[in-house]
């Protein structure tokens, strides 16, 4: 995780890395200056996932598909689709049509690093969408992958967990900002700003070429 630190009065920028369990000094003052209410004031604390400096990532690993051997699946909506796939976080990500209670699998090895499974609420305006359970995953190259929608209690994994791709994570829902019962994935790479989705390539093929109606099969 790093700390972005943006002090209000000129706009000036830090950025901060943090380790897992470190306490880490990101900013010092005199002590007659110590007021965290000032401190508040004058600077703006945003935490973020992934590694700062920014590190190049694998831009040819090739990303299973993110269910069972055997399972086939129709792409609801690709790459910058016009219901919700706009903007930085979410224009390079794919949906996948998925019944409620099918299993989901890890699309790379990598570190549980988020589980949210407590909603049980879903709606077709984007009101609804911080109530979509999911599963993030860490990976090697500083990169994470989200699996979205996710049934209510449907979390087979922990924070902290380690996983290999192709292990079970979770099962599919219908929860959060969706019309249909399906699973959202996406990769990403933290910026200066947050994460940001990327284009992949899955299952050996370019993503940017899945489009809606195309069936794929896991082999």
């Amino acid at each position: 995780m790093y700390v972005k630190i943006i002090d209000r009065t000129n706009d000036n920028t830090l950025y901060r890395q943090l380790q897992a369990t470190e306490e880490k000094v990101i900013l010092s003052y005199p002590e007659k200056e110590r007021d965290s209410n000032g401190i508040l004031k004058k600077y703006k604390f945003l935490g973020y996932y992934g590694v700062y400096p920014f590190k190049a990532y694998d831009t040819n690993y090739n990303y299973s598909l993110p269910f069972l051997k055997g399972y086939s699946s129709k792409i609801i909506q690709g790459y910058d689709g016009d219901f919700s796939h706009y903007g930085a976080f979410s224009a390079k990500t794919i949906d996948f049509d998925m019944k409620v209670g099918d299993t989901i699998t890890a699309a790379r090895d990598g570190i549980v690093v988020r589980v949210t499974q407590k909603h049980n609420k879903q709606g077709t305006s984007e009101k609804f969408r911080d109530y979509g359970n999911y599963v993030i995953l860490y990976h090697e190259d500083n990169t994470f992958s989200q699996y979205v929608h996710l049934k209510q209690n449907g979390s087979l994994v922990k924070v902290g967990d380690s996983v290999k791709a192709n292990q079970p994570i979770a099962l599919s829902g219908f929860t959060g900002w969706t019309t249909v019962p399906h699973l959202h994935f996406g990769v990403y790479i933290p910026t200066k700003t947050g994460l940001a989705s990327i284009p992949i390539m899955i299952d050996s093929i370019q993503g940017k070429t899945l489009k809606r109606g195309d069936l794929i099969s896991k082999k």
